[in-house]
């Protein structure tokens, strides 16, 4: 009997048993096709302002911490992520979190704005009263979550991921060529994500794409050597303004279209664009998005496609209503299943919010 085929035979077993299902990111569809499991490296795009990093703070950190949280995490899963937050400081990425639990909890609507008196019109004190409940929750969620804030270069980010492997498992040296690496507790998900990839520093004698390429080198590496699951976020490219796209009835981002660099869509498992055709005065042939769009012209309709899969299927597209208030996704019905849909329900926020 082959050792190869014994190494394949433990794996079954180990999914028989439930041991390789990984983490729910929250979104039933999407997740038929999607997860976040260890050794599985998945990368986002979109353009600016299209929620790109929300989305990936629900389906790859809110989402699974609320599921370890809960009763349905028999298997007693845990995770750590690491949030190279390159654009957005810790202040406002917590600010953000904390509305976005308000608003699950209680269906109360505390923009991040509002909450950190950028208004004139400052939280009331019932508001204040809601927004003291959330100390626990975000400490509990802080020690599984680091957020390190500021443009990185690969090198130090390279250094945290490394410093934390070795402080939390072993190197099995098998000859001078081959090191392998052990977890502590094979039951964690260690999660670096690089928000994004084109505020990388960049090191010496390197220009940005070698930059960005080396950032992706380096999670590939967290990947095969230490199993992690590392998520990339990307914008897309500029490209797309271009009046000639505007005059096609409906297109969507392809792979061609991550910015600065090709490598990451190569060396990614999973790569999920996130679009807004209104803003690029387009259609999306499944949903009508016009019926997403508030008086105020906040428009709530996004696109999620996975354009790669290396492990499942791909070219599949799923509609998301978002809430920029505070950065929730929820899926949307299947195209098939609109007719009766209250759009209402978007605009007054209902649809978001959890049905028992």
């Amino acid at each position: 009997m082959s050792s190869e085929f014994s190494l394949l035979r433990q794996e079954v077993d180990r999914g028989i048993l439930g041991e390789n299902e990984g983490l729910p990111i929250g979104f039933p569809r999407l997740n038929k096709f999607v997860r976040l499991n260890k050794r599985i490296y998945t990368l986002v795009f979109g353009p600016s302002g299209s929620g790109k990093s929300a989305f990936v703070h629900n389906a790859f950190i809110l989402n699974p911490f609320d599921f370890i949280r809960s009763k349905a995490n028999k298997r007693n899963i845990r995770m750590k992520v690491f949030l190279f937050s390159m654009e957005r400081s810790k202040v406002l990425t917590l600010a953000k979190w904390v509305s976005r639990k308000i608003f699950l909890d209680h269906g109360v609507l505390i923009p991040i704005a509002k909450l950190l008196g950028w208004w004139e019109n400052k939280i009331n004190d019932t508001e204040r009263a809601y927004f003291e409940m959330y100390e626990d929750y975000i400490d509990e969620l802080m020690n599984m979550v680091e957020i390190i804030e500021g443009p990185q270069n690969p090198t130090g980010i390279y250094k945290v991921l490394k410093r934390y492997a070795l402080s939390h498992g072993t190197e099995e040296v098998i000859d001078e060529f081959t090191k392998i690496y052990h977890p502590n507790d094979p039951n964690e998900v260690v999660i670096p994500i690089f928000d994004h990839h084109g505020l990388v520093k960049v090191e010496s004698k390197m220009n940005k794409k070698e930059a960005i390429d080396k950032l992706s080198e380096y999670a590939q590496w967290s990947r095969d050597y230490l199993g992690y699951a590392p998520v990339d976020v990307a914008q897309l490219t500029r490209g797309l303004n271009n009046p000639l796209y505007s005059k096609q009835e409906s297109f969507e981002p392809t792979i061609d279209d991550v910015k600065e660099s090709g490598r990451p869509a190569e060396d990614c498992d999973q790569l999920l664009s996130i679009f807004e055709p209104l803003r690029y005065r387009t259609k999306n042939l499944s949903y009508d998005a016009d019926q997403f769009v508030s008086e105020n012209g906040e428009r709530h309709f996004r696109s999620i496609s996975i354009l790669k899969n290396s492990y499942g299927e791909s070219d599949i597209n799923i509609g998301m209503g978002m809430q920029g208030a505070t950065g929730f996704f929820k899926e949307l019905p299947k195209p098939s299943n609109m007719s009766s849909f209250s759009y209402q329900s978007i605009m007054d926020g209902s649809y978001f919010l959890p049905t028992i």
